[in-house]
């Protein structure tokens, strides 16, 4: 086997096992008597050191062996989880990162990190052996086995004997948590198979081969190869925990004793046979047994579906595994998609143009088509939110104990889906948010318990699904924000003047926080205090044509909301005119289009408005947003213009445009990386045409024309950073 051509997989792998043990380590650092965590930890670390082992990934295989060494007294309840053994865990989770990140650009592993890791690492179990035993010890007995003979086989020992051949009683017992077993047991009887015959076995070898024991069977072994190499050659197979080999004494020829080590009260008895199952019917995890009929399909830890087929009296199940797919394939699938939409709109156009009647019916079918396999693209293309949220405890942990805070973190809704662009681009915003709430929000817990509340500060994630979208939230139970604080801090800076800040509404000033360069810390940290965080969170999920809001009651904790549209590949869009061109804005930013007559509008503190069922909106000129001439148009001489009333932010904006053409599916195409960075455009269209039309980015436009009507304004007269006098 080649290595190379796994280490996709391994990788992908591991790193959902070292996510797993993240998690469940961070649970059991605030839990020491949450058994299931413990167990998925000894899982995990189990599982890596067999994929790393098989990849001859040496350095991990010994780091996780270690890592199980250690975890055994605590799991079985022997020892206690102490704090310095959950610190040297998360320095070994560190470490097989490092290891991960480095194995995807290179094929070798230094083993000088594993020395300062397994130091660590032997420094707490050493310290775990004058730990107090939370739990009485075991007492162990010795019980006998024994497997009697028919005439037949005893025969064939005696026939073996006499040609010289040994006869061993082998006892065979894997690791307690073998995730393959019937793999693993297939193996040892292969190679034992090799080696000479087998006369006896407990259980029966196809039940062995079926997985059908506990821990181990016994095995009595007619061969001419020696003692060690037999030993040598079943411990060599993964999983193997235990080989025990003793020779069969003529005397013995009537049955075969074997003696084991039982504990007096057994949890479970390692070298159990279990049932054989009945046709038809299966046991549940409960214990129960029900029907096939009655239960839904199982599905495993994995992902993957259980389907039991019965046929006479045989019961087979089969196991459907997830197919793991390249991220490339899916783009280049629902690349091809988007050509396929664009080509039934050229398609649709020219029917409808052409009046080619006897193409409309063909035309309708290849709509209903390509809408379903539209759909199930989309579908293919949605990722859980999951793949975000869990890489996040770890975090909030270690930064919390570096500012020495107490925070729990709680997260809702981690099964709800979102396109793989999002997921991939909002892990980066949410950090800055979290690190945001950890540093801003919450308190330290002596200030906690002055202000009567619970010494560890909440935050919680959130996420849910309103109809095309997905709305993301993270919400802390800290100290708020102090507008007055933020205007003062604002004028200080020079990012607005005293006037403006004394017009500002509380709500208006708690968005200031948003602002490029704004923090309420005088001394930028480590952590914050660069006026970066929030500000890059935001131009992020607006640059993926979501909203940004925030919310926040002084004293009570604030609250971050992020609402982005399901998928980002195939989108509708509303196709307008401005100076004869035609730009595309997405539909999930237009609230309605209204027409107004030109009496109709308002000069309100320097702002052309309107009123819409007696709310004040705002008014732009789409000319004005691209930085075009505004020349008189066919509106003025009817006396109505059209106006796309838009979601911006928390507010609602007006946009004037020529002439609204209508509503289409449109495929967003990426810019060209010469225009990437140009704001106000989030990508490119063809039309049905043939022609390219650019997608607007609404947010980023309204805020561009802010920022050039502010710096006009106060150009020559305030520069940033001089109202400290103020």
């Amino acid at each position: 086997m080649k290595s190379s051509d796994y280490k996709e997989i391994f990788l992908t792998e591991a790193r959902e096992y070292l996510a797993n043990l993240n998690n469940s380590l961070v649970v059991l650092e605030k839990d020491p008597g949450h058994g299931e965590s413990i167990n998925e930890i000894f899982r995990a670390a189990h599982t890596i050191k067999g994929m790393s082992a098989t990849m001859g990934y040496e350095p991990m295989a010994q780091l996780t062996h270690q890592m199980e060494t250690v975890l055994e007294p605590i799991r079985s309840g022997v020892k206690p989880l102490t704090p310095q053994l959950v610190d040297a865990l998360f320095i070994c989770l560190d470490q097989l990162e490092k290891w991960v990140n480095i194995l995807s650009s290179n094929d070798s592993l230094e083993e000088d990190d594993l020395k300062a890791t397994l130091t660590s690492l032997q420094e707490a179990s050493e310290a775990l052996r004058g730990a107090a035993s939370p739990v009485e010890p075991v007492v162990e007995v010795v019980q006998e086995v024994a497997l009697p003979f028919t005439d037949e086989e005893r025969d064939v020992i005696s026939q073996a004997r006499m040609n010289g051949f040994s006869v061993f009683k082998i006892m065979v017992e894997l690791e307690r948590d073998c995730a393959f077993k019937e793999v693993r047991s297939f193996m040892i009887l292969k190679a034992i198979n090799e080696l000479g015959e087998i006369v006896k076995s407990h259980p029966a070898p196809q039940e062995i081969e079926k997985g059908h024991f506990e821990r181990g069977f016994f095995l009595v072994v007619v061969t001419d190869s020696p003692e060690e190499k037999i030993k040598k050659t079943l411990t060599g197979i993964s999983e193997v925990e235990k080989v025990q080999i003793d020779s069969f004494s003529p005397d013995e020829d009537h049955e075969a004793v074997f003696k084991k080590k039982e504990s007096e009260t057994p949890k479970s008895n390692p070298f159990k046979v279990l049932p054989e199952r009945s046709p038809g019917r299966r046991e549940s995890d409960f214990g129960k047994t029900e029907t096939d009929a009655e239960s839904e399909e199982p599905t495993d830890s994995k992902g993957s579906t259980q389907v039991s087929r019965t046929t006479g009296s045989d019961e087979r199940t089969f196991i459907l595994p997830t197919v793991r797919v390249h991220t490339s394939k899916l783009d280049k699938l629902m690349a091809l998609v988007q050509e396929l939409v664009i080509s039934k709109i050229r398609f649709e156009q020219v029917v409808h143009q052409k009046e080619l009647k006897e193409l409309l019916d063909p035309l309708f079918q290849l709509h209903h088509i390509t809408d379903e396999l539209q759909d199930e693209i989309m579908k293919v293309r949605l990722m859980p939110v999951k793949q975000i949220f869990d890489r996040f405890p770890r975090m909030v942990r270690d930064l919390a104990k570096s500012l020495h805070k107490q925070v729990d973190l709680e997260m809702d809704g981690a099964e709800v889906e979102l396109d793989r662009t999002v997921i991939e681009e909002m892990s980066e915003p949410l950090v800055h948010l979290l690190r945001n709430a950890i540093d801003h929000g919450i308190e330290i817990p002596e200030e906690r318990e002055k202000e009567g509340k619970d010494p560890a500060g909440t935050i919680r994630l959130q996420a849910k699904r309103e109809r095309h979208f997905v709305i993301l939230s993270v919400i802390d139970n800290g100290r708020g924000v102090d507008p007055e604080l933020v205007r003062k801090k604002a004028v200080m800076k020079g990012l607005i003047t005293r006037e403006e800040a004394i017009r500002l509404t509380d709500e208006e000033a708690v968005r200031l926080i948003a602002l490029p360069g704004f923090s309420t810390i005088d001394n930028a940290t480590e952590v914050s205090g660069r006026g970066v965080g929030v500000d890059v969170a935001k131009t992020k999920v607006e640059a993926l044509g979501g909203t940004f809001r925030i919310q926040s009651r002084k004293g009570l904790g604030t609250t971050f909301i992020l609402r982005f549209p399901l998928t980002l590949a195939i989108i509708k869009g509303l196709l307008v005119k401005c100076n004869e061109e035609v730009f595309v804005i997405p539909v999930v930013n237009i609230i309605e289009t209204v027409d107004i007559h030109t009496d109709e509008k308002r000069i309100i503190q320097q702002q052309e408005t309107f009123i819409l069922r007696d709310e004040v909106i705002p008014l732009y000129h789409l000319q004005e947003l691209l930085e075009m001439a505004i020349p008189p148009g066919p509106a003025l001489e009817t006396g109505l213009e059209t106006v796309l009333v838009a979601e911006v932010g928390e507010s609602r904006v007006g946009i004037l445009v020529d002439e609204v053409i209508g509503q289409q599916e449109i495929a967003i195409k990426s810019l060209d990386r010469l225009l990437k960075g140009i704001r106000g455009f989030s990508g490119a269209t063809i039309l049905g045409s043939g022609k390219i039309a650019l997608i607007l980015d609404v947010n980023s436009l309204i805020e561009d024309l802010k920022e050039r009507r502010f710096q006009e304004e106060h150009q020559g007269i305030i520069p940033l950073g001089t109202h400290e006098g103020l």
